[in-house]
């Protein structure tokens, strides 16, 4: 073989060798870097970190995994706050995540502010925080992140922030990873101090205890058209009724502590309950 066709046949190597490294490991090094925008499993964007295809497997739906500092009656319009993103998963050490504040339609709700510009950024124009190369490596199993929000103008209403969260056996590939979708629901707090009603006497939950079923009056009248929420000790929304009874079922829920967030023509009321 001369010498021209040797180095024919050494660049025509390199070149398929250089196709076969891009095809097979982008999904691994675009994880790493951060994931792209888009990826949060919320009913806007419509897939996940596993439903794109970014990563083999399923994804799996996991409560708890966002927590912030947002007080149980809502947000403030305008008003900053620390929102953390926590997973878990014995025997991983490489983590990645995204986070998105959006309303049911997709679209983004407030501000998102880094506040560690080291291990997190912001992609898909500001809309969705996410890891950096240097944010991803946990030895403890536990991986945590946190960034600031600042929420939106009055009248934005209700929003949820969801997120994806990617748990790696770190093995340069897509397979082996699991994925675990989390959101936290929050509301837009009442305007005015004399709309919410903290403890209020005008109020009469019982039993308190509860076991099953619980009941709420509200005034002399008795019980008026009203919409509950049941706030968990994550700050996590895991009901919402509305009724006209006052009764409120809680046979479905786990035990321990929720608050009531009572909203009625005459304002909101907030209520502490224990399911026993």
């Amino acid at each position: 073989m001369n010498y021209k066709a040797k180095i024919s046949i050494s660049i025509f190597a390199m070149v398929i060798a250089s196709i076969f490294i891009s095809e097979y490991s982008s999904p691994a090094i675009g994880s790493t870097s951060g994931s792209p925008a888009g990826r949060t499993g919320s009913p806007g964007d419509g897939v996940s970190c596993a439903a794109s295809g970014c990563h083999a497997g399923g994804a799996t739906t996991q409560a708890g995994l966002i927590t912030s500092n947002i007080p149980i009656e809502g947000y403030t319009p305008g008003q900053t706050y620390t929102i953390t993103g926590t997973i878990t998963t014995t025997g991983k050490t490489k983590f990645g995540f995204q986070i998105s504040p959006q309303n049911t339609t997709g679209n983004l709700k407030g501000s998102l502010i880094l506040t560690n510009t080291s291990a997190t950024q912001l992609v898909g124009s500001g809309k969705y925080v996410t890891h950096k190369s240097t944010g991803t490596s946990f030895p403890s199993g536990t991986a945590i992140w946190s960034f600031d929000w600042t929420a939106p103008v009055a009248g934005s209403g209700d929003l949820t922030f969801y997120g994806a969260f990617n748990s790696s056996n770190n093995n340069n590939s897509s397979s082996g990873d699991a994925i675990s979708l989390s959101s936290l629901a929050v509301s837009e707090a009442p305007t005015g101090i004399a709309d919410i009603n903290y403890n209020s006497n005008q109020v009469l939950i019982y039993p308190n205890p509860v076991s099953d079923k619980l009941f709420i009056t509200i005034g002399l009248a008795g019980s008026k058209n009203m919409t509950v929420g049941i706030i968990d000790v994550t700050g996590k929304l895991v009901k919402e009724i509305a009724c006209a009874d006052g009764t409120i079922d809680f046979t479905d829920l786990a035990k321990g502590y929720y608050v009531l967030k009572i909203k009625t023509a005459d304002g909101v009321f907030i209520k502490k309950v224990v399911k026993e």
